[in-house]
């Protein structure tokens, strides 16, 4: 991602990524906006409610005594320290996404360019999305919007 006017950020980015990440995936896929996850109707079938409120399997005999499960989901950020960033600048990320959360690739892509034009930060200035992608098989596509070209 990279900013399309300064942009200051704390030193450890994560928190910041998966708050944005999370605020911009809910006003991406939330069909009914004013209930809240727990008592929605459609949670068993929500992204949102898959990746941020992540139940634990119906059959499972290890977690029965949880409301949830960890997230389908790892956002590290890059360990750089750099606090401002102008247009221009890079802010690198890497995404692991676990299971299921796999399928959901499409929307984790589309919600990270939603959150470029929300933006984040002090001054919360929109950011370029762009990205790199490695699989499993160790090839690199990259990502603009959300058509992959090689």
């Amino acid at each position: 991602m990279s900013p399309i006017d300064i942009i200051i950020l704390p030193s450890y980015k994560g928190s910041t990524l998966r708050g944005g990440f999370g605020y911009a995936l809910k006003r991406v896929v939330c069909a009914i906006r004013d209930k809240e996850c727990p008592d929605c109707l459609l949670k068993e079938k929500c992204v949102y409610s898959y990746v941020f409120e992540t139940p634990p399997p119906s059959d499972t005999k290890i977690m029965r005594k949880y409301k949830s499960a960890p997230h389908p989901f790892v956002i590290e950020p890059s360990p750089e320290r750099q606090r401002v960033y102008k247009s221009g600048d890079e802010i690198h990320f890497g995404l692991i996404l676990i299971g299921r959360a796999i399928d959901y690739l499409p929307y984790f892509i589309y919600t990270f360019d939603e959150l470029g034009r929300i933006g984040i930060g002090k001054g919360t200035a929109e950011l370029a999305a762009s990205f790199a992608a490695e699989f499993g098989c160790g090839e690199w596509g990259f990502w603009q919007g959300c058509s992959m070209t090689e």
